[in-house]
């Protein structure tokens, strides 16, 4: 048994101690599954979402939401897209691009502030701390963009984010309310929720596996009713027209403008490393990241993939964590010395 590191993290992570062959076989799979992953990864995908920003200056102007919807879908709009919510453009259109504009940068900052807290639990001194704080503020970054280019998939992912920053031990309330505000804006924040629950279930925790069903459930009535208001429209709940693959989206959200190969990298070597931390922090967000991959091929279901960027290139530094206790293992080799003395 080989142990080694960087000793980074505060508590020793899941590969800090292997033997040579478990070694190799978590670095041939590591290995093996960045570069299926940057073979799968598909032409630059650019983001944006118009159909939004006309739908929400339409209402500024004092139009209705589901009259306004009602027009615009039949002509192409959403293609391919879950027919949204009606919060946000709500939202948007009461307090202006002003009041949008300060409400992501409390969101920027509250999610700064938890994630620094974060940080101090997580590494033992400030030689993970440091660049930890580089990567939240770079996925931080990345998440306001993604609320630029994708207002409802973005403010989903902060607000997923914040909540999962914000959950503790006994401390969950806040957590679940932000759960429940971005279930409000995107039904995929259902995802968020579900893994919580199940997290909580798994960990005898009752009361919040409870709470987190809740959300779920007022996740699952809005949602009931926005569909049931499209069907008298005579709309389907997802515009007509091509979807982009959510591998893509995801690639697109984590390092927006870089190449798809080397964005596909990075978002399996951040996952990876979220899982080899130890804690119930770390396991939920690679479960919020890997479910909501899966659940995103559902269709109209694509912003589920795009559900833990502010938090995925945190995971890098773990990455290398791991990486510096199984490379030295997986290479590692017993010498028996034989040495013949004449007497």
């Amino acid at each position: 048994m080989v142990t080694g590191g960087l000793f980074l993290l505060r508590e020793p992570s899941r590969v800090s101690a292997v033997r040579r062959g478990t070694a190799q076989v978590i670095a041939g799979l590591a290995a093996a599954a960045a570069i299926g992953a940057a073979l799968l990864a598909g032409p630059g995908v650019a983001l944006g979402d118009t159909d939004h920003a006309a739908l929400v200056a339409a209402m500024h102007d004092g139009s209705n939401f589901y009259g306004l919807i009602a027009g615009i879908v039949p002509a192409g709009a959403f293609a391919g897209r879950l027919i949204p919510l009606p919060t946000l453009a709500l939202i948007e259109a009461q307090v202006g691009m002003l009041g949008t504009t300060v409400l992501l940068c409390a969101v920027i900052a509250s999610v700064l502030l938890v994630g620094w807290e974060r940080l101090g639990r997580l590494f033992g001194d400030a030689r993970g701390r440091m660049p930890g704080t580089v990567l939240l503020l770079a996925g931080a970054t990345a998440g306001a963009l993604l609320v630029i280019a994708e207002p409802h998939a973005g403010w989903c992912a902060m607000l997923a984010s914040w909540s999962l920053l914000a959950r503790r031990r006994g401390r969950w309330i806040e957590a679940a309310a932000l759960g429940c505000i971005a279930a409000t804006i995107d039904p995929s924040a259902a995802v968020l929720a579900l893994v919580m629950a199940c997290a909580a279930w798994r960990d005898g925790e009752r009361r919040e596996a409870a709470g987190w069903g809740s959300v779920i459930v007022v996740a699952a009535a809005i949602w009931s009713a926005h569909r049931w208001t499209l069907a008298h429209l005579g709309l389907g709940t997802v515009g007509a027209g091509l979807r982009v693959a959510p591998f893509d989206v995801a690639l697109a959200a984590i390092l927006p403008g870089a190449p798809p190969w080397i964005a596909a990298v990075v978002l399996v070597l951040s996952i990876a490393g979220w899982m080899v931390v130890r804690g119930g922090f770390a396991s939920r967000v690679a479960a919020v990241a890997i479910v909501g991959l899966v659940v995103a091929h559902a269709p109209g279901m694509q912003s589920a993939a795009v559900l833990a960027p502010p938090l995925l290139p945190l995971g890098l530094v773990f990455a290398v964590e791991a990486a510096a206790s199984i490379i030295p293992a997986a290479s590692n080799r017993r010498r028996i010395t034989v040495t013949r003395m004449t007497r």
